[in-house]
């Protein structure tokens, strides 16, 4: 199973998924702004990160794969260690 389309989904809605074991992708919001010597425009956007050190599992992963899939939030943690 691919991770990617559920931590992109809740990267989109909240500042920190983990991957238990793994490490956590973080983002941080970056207001829209302009460069004052020529003038181009950057629009909002979130930087990405990553910590290896948060690993303890929150359960947010778990419990958005279980919902989607329509299965037990152990059988979602299962298919996380995979």
């Amino acid at each position: 199973m691919r991770l990617d389309h559920y931590i992109s989904d809740l990267l989109y809605r909240y500042e920190c998924v983990i991957l238990p074991g793994f490490g956590a992708f973080l983002t941080q919001y970056q207001a829209a702004r302009i460069h004052e010597s020529t003038d181009a425009f950057y629009p909002p956007c979130k930087l990405l990160s990553f910590n290896r050190q948060l690993q303890s599992n929150d359960g947010l992963l778990a419990n958005h794969i279980a919902k989607a899939k329509g299965i037990d939030y152990s059988e979602a943690i299962t298919e996380i260690r995979r």
